[in-house]
Parts: C-alpha cells; sequence; structure tokens
C-alpha cells in the first residue's frame, strides 16, 4: 500500500474530477509494478513511444515503453517504470499517461533494469472548448452602455482563466464593443455580440430600444393662415426626465379634427382649405398614449395691403422701366399672383404706365405713379431725367490748315442707348490757344504753326480732334536783279523781302542761297530774312539764287537771282 500511495499522490489535484475507474485502474497497476513480472529476463534497453509529445495544460497523451533483452528482443512483460523530469510542467501516471501541468517544456522517462528511454514533453496553453458571453441576452436603450463578460472553457467544462477575447459586433451601427467587452446602444435594433479566443466564438443578443418618450408639443401653439395656404408645425420630444429627444425614427400619427378647414399629411404638412378652425394632433406610434397638439385657423386672403416697388432711383426720358406690386393679405402673407391690378400715372405728360407696370418717362419732371389693388392703394414719385451721354464723337477727327485760316468741327453727342441727341450743352477747348482757338460752335482759328488738339465735353464725355497748323508759304522774294560791291568794301549786304501770295512780307524764314561761282562769293541771310550778306572771294561776278523752304525743308514760292559783281 506504500507503492500506491506514492504514485496517488503524484495525481495532480486537477484530475480530481476523473471517475473512480480510472483510480482503481492506476491503483491496481501501481501494486503489479511494484514487482518485476519477469525477473528473469534482464532489460538491455528501453525505448519509449511517442519521442515527442505535444499535450496542453490539463490535457493527457499516453505514452509506452518497451524493454528488450540483449538479443533485441522485446520483453513483453517486463515491468516499464516511468518518471517526469518537472512535474512542475508535466507528470506522467505508471500507466503512461503524460498529463500537462503548466506551459514549458520536460523529458519522460521509461525505466527497467536500471535502462531507460526518455521523451521530449512540449507544454501548450490550454485550449478553450467552449465560450460563453455572459449576459447572453438583454435590451439597452439607446446610448447605454453595459460590460458583457466572455468566460472560456476547456473540454471538461473548466473555466480557463487569464484568457484575452477579441470582441465584435454584427452591426457596428447598433451597437459598439471595445475589447474590453463594453457594448453601446447607437441606434434601434438587434445585434449580437461575438467573444472569440483560440477560434471559439461565444454569442450574446442585445436588443436596442429608443429612449421612452415622455412628452411632445407641437409649436406654434396657435397660427393664422390664408386659405390654401400651407404651414409646418415644429415637433418636440422629451424623454420622462424631460430630456429633448431626437425626432428621426420616431414616428407620429397626424390627425385633423376638422378636415373641411384642414387636412394634415402624414409628415405633418397642413394644407389650409376653407375659412375656419381647426385641431390639428399628432400622437406617438410607439407610445400612443404621448400625444401634442395646434391650433390652426385658416382665414381669406383679402388685400390689405399694396406695395409699388421699386421705390427710388430715376425715370429715363423713353427708356421704359418694368415696376410690380406685391400684394398681402390681413396676417402679413403674400398673396400669389393674379389678382387684379389698376395702374395710373397721376403726372400723364411726364410719364405714362401701362396695364401691367411699365412706367416710360416723356418730359422732365416729376412723375407719380399710383396702383389700387381691390381697394389697398400705393403712389410712388420719380424724377424723369435725361439719358446720360455716353459718347461725344468729333469730325473730322485730323485736319491741317495754313496760319490764319479756319476750320470747323462738328460734335456728334450720342446717349446711353446710342441715340444721337441735340439737346445737350457742349464746352469747346484747345489744348494751345496760342496755336489756336476755339469757338462754342467749334469753329477752329489758327494762330501760329504747331499741333493742337480740340476737345468737346458734353455731361462727363469728351471727344478729341487734332489740328496742323501750317506756316504760310513763301510766294515771291523780291531783290534788287545786279549788286556791285568793292573787293575790300565792309558790310557787303543787300536787301530782299519775302512776301506770299497775297503779297503780305513775311519773316523768320528759311531761305536757300546758292552761288553759281562760288569762287568769287557766296551769300547768308540774317535771323529777320530781310537781308543777304555777301562774303566775296575774288574780283568777278556770280549769280546768287535765292529760294524760301518750307517748315519740313521743301523749296517754296519762286526762285529769285542777283547779279553780284566783286570790283577789284
Amino acid at each position: 500500500m506504500r507503492v500506491f500511495a506514492i504514485i496517488a499522490s503524484a495525481v495532480p489535484r486537477r484530475l480530481a474530477h476523473l471517475t473512480p475507474r480510472i483510480t482503481l485502474g492506476v491503483m491496481s497497476f501501481a501494486l503489479l509494478a511494484s514487482c518485476d513480472l519477469n525477473p528473469n529476463k534482464v532489460a538491455c534497453s528501453v525505448t519509449i513511444a511517442p519521442g515527442t509529445i505535444t499535450v496542453p495544460v490539463n490535457g493527457a497523451v499516453a505514452i509506452s515503453g518497451t524493454a528488450f533483452d540483449c538479443s533485441g528482443n522485446s520483453i513483453a512483460t517486463k515491468t516499464i517504470n516511468f518518471t517526469s523530469n518537472n512535474t512542475a510542467v508535466a507528470t506522467v501516471t505508471a500507466s503512461g499517461q503524460v498529463i500537462g501541468v503548466s506551459v514549458g517544456q520536460t523529458t519522460v522517462s521509461a525505466v527497467a533494469n536500471g535502462k531507460s528511454g526518455t521523451a521530449q514533453v512540449t507544454v501548450t496553453p490550454e485550449v478553450a472548448t467552449t465560450v460563453t458571453v455572459s449576459p447572453a441576452t438583454t435590451t439597452l436603450r439607446l446610448t447605454n452602455q453595459k460590460l458583457f463578460t466572455a468566460t472560456a472553457k476547456n473540454s471538461s467544462g473548466t473555466a480557463i482563466s487569464g484568457r484575452t477575447f477579441r470582441w465584435s459586433t454584427s452591426n457596428s451601427s447598433i451597437a459598439a464593443v471595445d475589447q474590453n467587452g463594453n457594448v453601446t446602444a447607437l441606434s434601434p435594433g438587434n445585434v449580437v455580440v461575438a467573444a472569440d479566443a483560440d477560434g471559439v466564438i461565444g454569442n450574446a443578443s442585445i436588443t436596442v430600444t429608443n429612449i421612452p418618450i415622455g412628452s411632445c408639443t407641437l409649436a406654434p401653439v396657435s397660427q393664422r393662415v390664408t386659405v390654401t395656404q400651407q404651414a409646418q408645425p415644429i415637433v418636440t420630444l422629451k424623454d420622462t426626465a424631460n430630456n429633448v429627444l431626437p425626432n428621426t425614427g420616431r414616428p407620429l400619427n397626424w390627425a385633423s379634427d376638422n378636415e373641411v378647414v384642414a387636412t394634415v399629411s402624414s409628415s405633418g404638412v397642413i394644407t389650409s382649405k376653407k375659412a375656419g378652425s381647426a385641431r390639428i394632433s399628432a400622437s406617438s406610434v410607439e407610445y400612443p398614449n404621448v400625444s401634442c397638439s395646434t391650433t390652426l385657423e385658416a382665414v381669406d386672403p383679402r388685400i390689405v395691403s399694396a406695395v409699388i416697388t421699386p421705390r427710388t432711383g430715376s425715370l429715363r426720358v423713353g427708356i421704359p422701366r418694368q415696376f410690380s406690386v406685391a400684394l398681402t393679405d390681413s396676417i402679413g402673407q403674400t398673396i400669389p399672383a393674379g389678382r387684379v391690378v389698376t395702374w395710373t400715372s397721376v403726372s400723364p405728360s411726364i410719364a405714362t404706365v401701362s396695364a401691367t407696370g411699365l412706367v416710360t418717362g416723356l418730359s422732365l419732371g416729376t412723375a407719380r405713379i399710383a396702383v389700387n389693388a381691390e381697394g389697398a392703394k400705393d403712389t410712388v414719385s420719380f424724377n424723369v431725367t435725361r439719358i446720360p451721354v455716353s459718347t461725344v464723337r468729333l469730325s473730322p477727327l485730323s485736319s491741317s490748315v495754313i496760319q490764319g485760316q479756319t476750320v470747323q468741327i462738328t460734335a456728334t453727342v450720342e446717349d446711353s442707348t446710342a441715340n444721337v441727341v441735340t439737346d445737350r450743352f457742349v464746352e469747346w477747348s484747345s489744348s494751345d490757344p496760342t496755336k489756336a482757338s476755339v469757338s462754342q460752335s467749334g469753329l477752329v482759328t489758327s494762330v501760329a504753326p504747331g499741333t493742337v488738339t480740340i476737345s468737346a465735353i458734353s455731361e462727363t464725355k469728351t471727344g478729341t480732334a487734332t489740328v496742323v497748323i501750317q506756316q504760310v508759304p513763301v510766294d515771291t522774294i523780291v531783290a534788287d536783279s545786279s549788286y556791285s560791291v568793292g573787293f575790300l568794301v565792309q558790310n557787303k549786304v543787300f536787301a530782299m523781302t519775302l512776301k506770299d501770295a497775297a503779297g503780305n512780307q513775311i519773316f523768320g524764314r528759311t531761305v536757300s542761297i546758292t552761288s553759281s561761282v562760288p569762287s568769287v562769293a557766296i551769300g547768308g541771310v540774317n535771323s529777320t530774312s530781310t537781308q543777304v550778306i555777301i562774303q566775296a572771294f575774288a574780283p568777278g561776278t556770280t549769280i546768287i539764287t535765292l529760294r524760301a523752304l518750307s517748315a519740313n525743308g521743301q523749296l517754296e514760292g519762286k526762285a529769285t537771282r542777283v547779279s553780284v559783281t566783286i570790283t577789284p
């Protein structure tokens, strides 16, 4: 019995749940193992099978030992004793059952007549065979949270401690779950929450319900509308704690106690049918005892106010402008178009108005426009003004005149409608009056050579034209036909006179002077163009030719020839 006690003590407490039959079998085998069944044959070697064992914690794997004599024959009846190198990792029974105790590695041995064989044992974590989630079913209200727990058990039904679970939800829009098992209700519906360990899944069923409605109100409490108008009351739902609830997903039954006066749609749109009063109610489909109401009064759409628009600005002569009128009833609601409206002009000589409100200015002044809509009246006053000038065009845009002559420039004024207008004041000006002046009729008088810009301004618009003033051309140069001077006489000059075609003397012009015999004498001109200066080089006679030059250096007028004799 001492041997049995030792073997029994080696059985781990985790196997305490094994049936009595296993205990009796171990005990009987231990009694047989206390003596060698075949002491006549000596074992020369022992083997163990399998040589490598993997067993989970609290799991068991059977091994067998075989003894061989020195001839290599197995000794079938030889007693084999089994031992574990580390009983904290795994134990082995006398019958060869290796039992996992904790995660790790060790060896087990089979011994006979001092000979042994070993096997490598690896103990793996305990494998879950079932997972349960608690509570298995529950109901949560919207926004509520609840912590769920999961339990993993092995094949013998023993709970596995320290196990980590992976949590998930079948519909995250209905309920969310974190990895601690905390579930949050998000929207009404049914959802399954699952916990996974070792590929084994446990489920819990959750029903998410709306927060109960405690009360409802419709705003406004009462209102007035005109017949055919619609209204949409605002619904406010609250829970039993007087907190406001969202309206989404909370169906309501709408009803009218007087559908002759007003009807209401399934979405709460009220349509007035006839003058009178109706009570509109809304009740919760989920909680029929929760209801609320509003009173609607429908009135006939009588016109009590007419307002003309626009009310500011001005009218332009000859340019139509559209006016309109806004009609309102007794409760300030806008009356739709289609009512009879009469337009009149209080000042018909200044402006007219059509039956549709199109106003046209006729003359300068203040126009008054009136409207009458079923007794509701309104008037507006507008100043009638000219159409503004948009363009001033001058003709000709460029011209050229001889000094002292005149040129007529014409201004054409157009308004913003591109029509030519003749009733606008035009102001004329010259950029340089010393060269040319302009009258208020546009007549330009040239004064001195040069280029000037003539401007015509009407209102805020300006037109311009360019006038080029040319010098009066020289027609003839008057001088003596011959001139004689001593070679050594000083101040050798002779007079000349420049004249235009009308015989008027011209001063300060450029004169071209050429000499037929430059070796005898050449000539020059003083600044006033009144004298020819002779430079004598040798006695003799030469012909001096005089010819005026224009501003651009071109010859103009007639040539004059003077015979000049230089005496010894």
